[in-house]
């Protein structure tokens, strides 16, 4: 996978290179062709114009176009070109091969009356087109009264061009040199830059093959620069880091709950083969301790299966607007029992506030809360139930204050994580499942709330804090 990633990168880049190099060539040929055509034309044209005065003296030396055809044949006796003097030409080793093929192409010369007085490299179907095209020749003599008419090479038929040829055949050499090197360099580049880029995608490949093998400590390294990939390679990291977490918790939840139901029924089952052996006499006491046990693994299955529904996200809340003295009374009523059969009471002080809610799911955040607060209130304490607007603007505040120990600050964190054993004073054998508090923050995060916990206003003891926005600030 990881080579055929990136072959095909250097190949996308190979078959990139060889189409802008295929249009580049075939726009430069096109171009120089064009320029070859024209500068072979306008020398053609400039070699019939230093040809016509010689023509012309040759025929005032002898009266006569005698002896005209075999000495055009002769290259040696013509005049070079302008361009056949440049210190370039000179000087190659091909010059006299290049002479020779520039000065050996076709001329034509007319008389006046357009009788053919030389023709060399010629055929007959060209001399008889030229003969009805003199006023495009070169004339001979005195252009007034000219003794005849020249055409010299593309004159005479286009494609007798030798400078064309040349210049075609050395850009296509050229263009494919160049091509040649262009593909081999981008080649190269291109795998060095390949291997460059896909180094970072396989460590992150690997790294996520041993993530999927069950190891959840494996990183990837950050590239120092600050691109995609280093963003790509922090997004692992992070979430490799929240997997991890994400496992660690499970299986804490795993442990923790496989000892929170192994301790109810290590103490049924000692309880029951007590009733057996006859050690314990089976009274209302012993039946009202087994259901106790019983009831209290029941609330603690019940938890369990709440709170993995809430994680899960297959748990809904169907929120209306609630009044904040109604919903608080209703808990404070449905407490009232119980509070007042350990020794502790309860008061409301609730300010005027609508909020919108899952009423039912809301009075099971208050009511882990208040269930809480009287667990750990000692005989004869106070626990408050609070509402009104919060310091946050927009808010509505709903609190549950106690006379209980407290929570220390380094503990306030991890409060609300399922099965947390802080100190004995609010020790799980107290009567709860430890996962109230789990339940209740994960309720209140459904409705878009949050959950805190600090010091009592009055003092001693802990106070939870539930702010829900306010029904209505949204409205209007």
């Amino acid at each position: 996978m990881k080579s055929g990633i990136a072959r095909r990168l250097v190949m996308s880049h190979l078959l990139t290179a060889v189409l802008a190099l295929g249009v580049f060539i075939a726009v430069l040929f096109a171009v120089t062709e064009a320029q070859a055509v024209a500068a072979g034309q306008r020398a053609d044209h400039a070699t019939a114009v230093r040809l016509a005065p010689w023509i012309a003296r040759f025929y005032r030396e002898r009266n006569s176009w005698e002896g005209l055809h075999g000495m055009l044949h002769d290259a040696r006796q013509v005049p070079q070109m302008p361009m056949m003097r440049a210190p370039l030409m000179r000087h190659l080793p091909s010059a006299d091969a290049h002479l020779r093929a520039i000065l050996d192409q076709p001329i034509l010369v007319f008389s006046r009356t357009g009788q053919v007085l030389a023709a060399h490299n010629v055929s007959e179907r060209i001399i008889e087109m030229r003969r009805g095209d003199l006023e495009h020749a070169v004339p001979v003599g005195d252009a007034r009264r000219p003794l005849g008419y020249l055409f010299v090479g593309s004159m005479v038929q286009p494609e007798a061009n030798p400078m064309r040829a040349f210049i075609v055949r050395t850009t296509r050499t050229a263009a494919a040199v160049t091509a040649l090197v262009v593909l081999a360099a981008i080649a190269v580049s291109s795998l060095l830059w390949t291997r460059w880029l896909s180094r970072p995608l396989c460590a992150l490949a690997d790294a996520a093959s041993a993530m999927a093998r069950g190891e959840y400590r494996t990183r990837v390294p950050v590239p120092h620069r600050r691109d995609e990939l280093s963003e790509l390679a922090d997004a692992f990291n992070l979430m490799a880091e929240e997997v991890g977490a994400q496992e660690e918790t499970r299986r804490r939840f795993v442990a923790d709950a496989a000892h929170e139901l192994r301790t109810p029924l290590s103490l049924l089952s000692a309880r029951v083969e007590m009733l057996a052996a006859g050690v314990y006499a089976a009274d209302d006491a012993q039946w009202g301790a087994l259901q106790a046990g019983m009831a209290r693994m029941q609330r603690l299955v019940e938890d369990l299966q709440t709170l993995a529904r809430l994680e899960s996200g297959r748990f809904s809340v169907e929120t209306v607007p609630c009044d904040v003295r109604e919903l608080l009374s209703r808990v404070a009523a449905a407490f009232e029992p119980a509070a007042a059969e350990r020794g502790v009471r309860i008061r409301a002080d609730v300010a005027a506030a609508t909020i919108r809610v899952d009423p039912a799911r809301m009075e099971q955040v208050l009511g882990n809360l208040v269930g809480n607060a009287i667990r750990h209130s000692p005989e004869g304490g106070i626990i408050v139930l609070g509402g009104g607007p919060a310091a946050r603007e927009g808010w509505v505040e709903l609190s549950v204050e106690d006379e209980g120990p407290g929570i220390r600050k380094d503990d306030r964190q991890r409060v609300f994580d399922r099965f947390v054993r802080l100190d004995d004073a609010r020790d799980r054998s107290a009567g709860g499942s430890g996962l109230g508090l789990a339940i209740a923050a994960e309720l209140v995060r459904l409705h878009g709330g949050k959950i805190r916990v600090e010091d009592a206003l009055r003092g001693r003891g802990a106070r939870f804090v539930v702010e829900i926005a306010d029904e209505s600030a949204s409205t209007g």
